[in-house]
Parts: structure tokens; sequence; C-alpha cells
């Protein structure tokens, strides 16, 4: 009787066992790149390389005014052509991005995911969310400067309280 309880825990630890392993085999890696395709992640890289090439030109522009406007030409091709290079053809940042979405979705997940980004609902949602997003930012800038005079107000009460200055 002991030596079928024995199997029997066994049987059941090597079924329940491969439920929970869920490890970030090719299949899953291959899931986690359609899943970055279909709802267009794959752009962000581009979109991050734009952003920082606005932000060099603003530090530039500040720092050496009198710079030659055919500088930053050059930079925002060099920097748009890299990240090209890097994020689409090379995929160079999946290793990075594999176990992040490894950490938060299991492989049924991912699958279900993508089954719903192929349905009517979920193409919309994904031709919305950079919109939703940008908007929602600035949406919360306008909140952060709506709130942030009772919040400075709050904590130089609070310093005051507590005789903390705060020198200019």
């Amino acid at each position: 009787m002991r030596i079928i309880a024995i199997v029997m825990t066994f049987c059941l630890l090597g079924i329940v066992q491969p439920a929970q392993s869920d490890e970030l085999n090719n299949e899953k890696k291959a899931t986690i790149k359609e899943l970055l395709q279909i709802t267009g992640a794959n752009e962000i890289g581009e979109l991050f390389g734009n952003a920082f090439v606005n932000q060099m030109i603003m530090v530039l522009k500040k720092e050496k005014p009198d710079i030659d406007p055919k500088a930053f030409d050059i930079i925002r091709d060099e920097i748009g052509k890299f990240m090209h290079e890097e994020f689409i053809e090379k995929e160079s940042m999946l290793p990075y991005i594999y176990p992040v979405y490894h950490k938060y979705l299991t492989l049924d997940e991912m699958k279900g995911l993508i089954d719903f980004y192929k349905t009517p609902l979920g193409k919309k949602a994904i031709s919305v969310m950079p919109q939703m997003t940008r908007e929602g930012m600035m949406a919360g800038q306008e909140w952060g400067k709506a709130i942030a005079p009772k919040l400075q107000a709050k904590i130089r009460k609070r310093l005051k309280e507590e005789g903390v200055e705060i020198k200019k």
C-alpha cells in the first residue's frame, strides 16, 4: 500500500511539474517575439531613438548654439539608422526582453493575448494604444501641475513645523 502511495505521489508530481515549470525555451521565445510583433512593440526602439535624438539635439543647441545645423541632420540620421539596425534588423534587444515577458506571462497567457490581439477588439486596442498612452501622459502632466501648489504648500508647512529650512 505504501509503495502505491509513493508511486501515485511521483505520478502526480510528474503531471503537476510541467504545468508549473514554464521554461524560457525556443517556443516561448518565438511566442514572445510574435507578441511583440503583433502589438507593434518592435517599433518602440525607433520611437526611443527619435526621442533620444530630440533630447540630444536640445542639449546640443543649448550648449553650443552656434553649431552647424547640418550636425543635427547627421546625428538624427545616424541614430535612426543605428536604432533600426540594432532593434529591427539584428533584434539585439530581444535577449533583454525575453526574461521580462517570461517573468510575468506564461506561454499560454501569451498565446491567449496573441489570439485576442487578432480579434477586431484587439486590433483596435493596439491601434489606439499609442494615442491613449500619449494623451494619458499629457493628462498626468496637467494633473501634476494642478496639484503641485497644494503639495508644495503641505511640504512647506510640514518643514516649518519640523523646523527644517531649505535655502534657495
